[in-house]
């Protein structure tokens, strides 16, 4: 067999295995077959050996994020992405297909080796990995703040979101730049994930300089990163700036199969994943409630298991409808969450009443509410704002890891509508698929 690359070019190589692992597995192409050929059409080592490759590895990583969180029409049966599969463990969705692995997220009774949370926990990765690839082979090419900034944005929210949605015991691996060995990552607790994208995004807020979209990306990563790590009033404070129309968006596009929105596939295509309505007795009324920004129709057909009325989400109507990693809205809720947990329901309820101005919606009225029943109220619309974003498991467990809430007054609990009960399992397993790192050790926690 031809090497792909000659012996000193170190850099190179380790960026081009880095860029041909990331398609190959975004794209469902045997990895094998890549080291196999002396010419790959994809990419070429030389392509990627100038600035113009910067841009080509910032891509890939944008394009592997979209994949992990959104999902997409490539792969057998299309591809799920974490957004939808997190809003089955809380109770966005409920599952309407006949996949087991996304029935077991339905009812969080998961196991080590559930492929559909493997791929997006191998495509959070390439996400993560693609970034900082991108970062390091700046040096090579002068600074590029602003390139720097945003994908140290990127890995910072794959840290937000193993945080968010996995247990404790994922490690983060890194390919050298030199070419060498694998260096295997350390399993790190749920509080070191939330600390290590601080850090990220400490960084990215640096590089961003007057790029103010590229800093309130950083901002809002920041902000949820401290949620995460119970620092509730430094999370507000760090959003103060961030205007409310603000928007940072995961792009979709039908130039090809990989690039659509996952979530319309997955909803409106293949009516795998149905609006929930009260889930397991302690989820929201998403449906019942009538409400703008949870649009929806359904509830006169059967979904993909021909067994379960399928109501479908039309808050990402086509599959090139962008999806929101971080808005001006969430700044808002933030700083509404701080007020919550200070125990000031005037400045919950005028923030919240502000954000229902816009959409036309009447006005809240919190007088006499307080401590858990205020924050439940808060989370209650913040949950209807970010309904589908990728954010309820992680806010689900807040309440239950920051405010002490019990898990059996927030998650859905008790009988599964299809058959036995949900899980007492609040998230994601470590796959099994890390144990090739000898400092696997599944979940910590």
């Amino acid at each position: 067999m031809k090497k792909l690359f000659k012996i000193d070019k170190n850099y190179i190589r380790a960026t081009f295995v880095t860029f041909a692992l990331i398609i190959c597995s975004s794209m469902n192409f045997s990895c094998d077959s890549v080291v196999e050929v002396t010419d790959p059409d994809i990419v070429t080592p030389e392509s990627l050996n100038n600035e113009a490759g910067l841009q080509t590895l910032r891509a890939g990583s944008l394009g592997d994020l979209a994949v992990a969180m959104s999902g997409s029409a490539a792969g057998h049966g299309a591809t799920t992405g974490l957004i939808v599969m997190s809003g089955l463990m809380a109770d966005e969705y409920d599952y309407s297909g006949t996949f087991p692995t996304r029935r077991e997220a339905d009812t969080r009774n998961l196991q080590n080796i559930n492929t559909d949370m493997n791929t997006i926990y191998g495509n959070l990765h390439l996400a993560r990995a693609g970034a900082e690839t991108t970062i390091d082979l700046l040096a090579n090419f002068g600074e590029d703040p602003e390139i720097e900034s945003e994908m140290q944005s990127v890995v910072g929210f794959s840290y937000i979101m193993f945080a968010e949605t996995f247990c404790g015991g994922v490690s983060f691996s890194k390919a050298p730049a030199d070419g060498g060995d694998l260096i295997f990552g350390e399993p790190l607790t749920t509080e070191q994930m939330f600390t290590t994208a601080v850090s990220w995004f400490d960084q990215a807020i640096a590089n961003a300089g007057d790029n103010e979209k590229l800093a309130n990306l950083a901002r809002l990563g920041k902000a949820r990163s401290l949620l995460g790590l119970g620092q509730i009033e430094e999370s507000a404070a760090e959003v103060v700036s961030v205007p409310t129309d603000f928007a940072y968006n995961i792009e979709q596009s039908d130039n090809s199969r990989r690039q659509e929105n996952g979530i319309y596939i997955m909803t409106t295509v293949r009516r795998q994943f149905s609006i929930a309505d009260g889930k397991g007795e302690n989820g929201l009324m998403y449906r019942s409630a009538m409400d703008p920004r949870v649009p929806w129709d359904g509830g006169t057909e059967f979904g993909q298991d021909d067994i379960t009325l399928y109501y479908n989400q039309l808050k990402f109507n086509s599959s090139s409808a962008p999806v929101a990693l971080a808005s001006g809205i969430e700044a808002r809720l933030i700083e509404a969450e701080a007020a919550a947990n200070a125990d000031d329901a005037g400045t919950v309820q005028d923030i919240h009443n502000g954000l229902r101005a816009t959409m036309g919606l009447s006005d809240l009225d919190l007088t006499g509410i307080s401590g858990d029943d205020l924050l439940l109220a808060h989370f209650a619309e913040r949950a209807f704002w970010l309904f589908s974003t990728g954010h309820r498991q992680g806010d689900l467990r807040r309440l239950v890891d920051v405010y002490g809430m019990p898990a059996s007054e927030v998650f859905p609990w008790g009988d599964y509508f299809k058959g036995g009960q949900y899980s007492a399992n609040l998230k994601f397993p470590v796959p099994q698929s890390e144990s090739n790192n000898p400092n696997y050790v599944g979940c910590l926690d």
